[in-house]
Protein backbone atom coordinates (compact mmCIF):
# COMPACT_ATOMS: atom_id res chain seq x y z
CA UNK A 1 0.00 0.00 0.00
CA UNK A 2 1.41 3.34 -1.03
CA UNK A 3 1.92 6.33 1.21
CA UNK A 4 -0.96 8.30 -0.30
CA UNK A 5 -3.35 5.41 0.24
CA UNK A 6 -2.25 5.14 3.88
CA UNK A 7 -2.85 8.87 4.33
CA UNK A 8 -6.31 8.58 2.75
CA UNK A 9 -7.24 5.71 5.08
CA UNK A 10 -5.97 7.72 8.07
CA UNK A 11 -7.95 10.77 6.94
CA UNK A 12 -11.08 8.63 6.59
CA UNK A 13 -10.70 7.10 10.05
CA UNK A 14 -9.97 10.43 11.76
CA UNK A 15 -12.89 12.07 9.95
CA UNK A 16 -15.28 9.39 11.19
CA UNK A 17 -13.98 9.82 14.75
CA UNK A 18 -14.26 13.61 14.44
CA UNK A 19 -17.83 13.43 13.16
CA UNK A 20 -18.84 11.07 15.98
CA UNK A 21 -17.26 13.40 18.56
CA UNK A 22 -19.07 16.42 17.09
CA UNK A 23 -22.38 14.52 17.10
CA UNK A 24 -21.80 13.59 20.76
CA UNK A 25 -21.20 17.22 21.69
CA UNK A 26 -24.22 18.37 19.71
CA UNK A 27 -26.58 15.83 21.31
CA UNK A 28 -25.32 15.58 24.87
CA UNK A 29 -23.54 18.85 25.59
CA UNK A 30 -25.81 21.00 23.38
CA UNK A 31 -22.84 22.80 21.78
CA UNK A 32 -21.51 22.82 18.24
CA UNK A 33 -17.79 23.63 17.85
CA UNK A 34 -18.18 25.61 14.61
CA UNK A 35 -14.65 27.01 14.40
CA UNK A 36 -13.16 23.56 15.08
CA UNK A 37 -15.32 22.02 12.35
CA UNK A 38 -14.31 24.71 9.84
CA UNK A 39 -10.65 24.33 10.72
CA UNK A 40 -10.69 20.53 10.54
CA UNK A 41 -12.40 20.30 7.18
CA UNK A 42 -10.30 23.18 5.83
CA UNK A 43 -7.12 21.31 6.74
CA UNK A 44 -8.43 17.99 5.37
CA UNK A 45 -9.54 19.73 2.18
CA UNK A 46 -6.15 21.38 1.75
CA UNK A 47 -4.44 18.00 2.31
CA UNK A 48 -6.66 16.42 -0.34
CA UNK A 49 -5.96 19.18 -2.84
CA UNK A 50 -2.20 18.93 -2.30
CA UNK A 51 -2.27 15.12 -2.63
CA UNK A 52 -4.30 15.40 -5.83
CA UNK A 53 -1.87 17.96 -7.21
CA UNK A 54 1.12 15.72 -6.38
CA UNK A 55 -0.52 12.70 -8.01
CA UNK A 56 -1.38 14.74 -11.11
CA UNK A 57 2.20 16.00 -11.43
CA UNK A 58 3.57 12.47 -11.00
CA UNK A 59 1.24 11.06 -13.68
CA UNK A 60 2.17 13.84 -16.12
CA UNK A 61 5.86 13.29 -15.36
CA UNK A 62 5.62 9.54 -15.93
CA UNK A 63 3.66 10.06 -19.15
CA UNK A 64 6.34 12.35 -20.59
CA UNK A 65 9.17 9.92 -19.77
CA UNK A 66 7.51 7.06 -21.65
CA UNK A 67 7.38 8.91 -24.99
Amino acid sequence: MGTMNKILVLIGITTLIFICACMYFAWHEKIVPDSLIYSYFGAIGAEGIVMGWIKNVKEKSNGNNNK
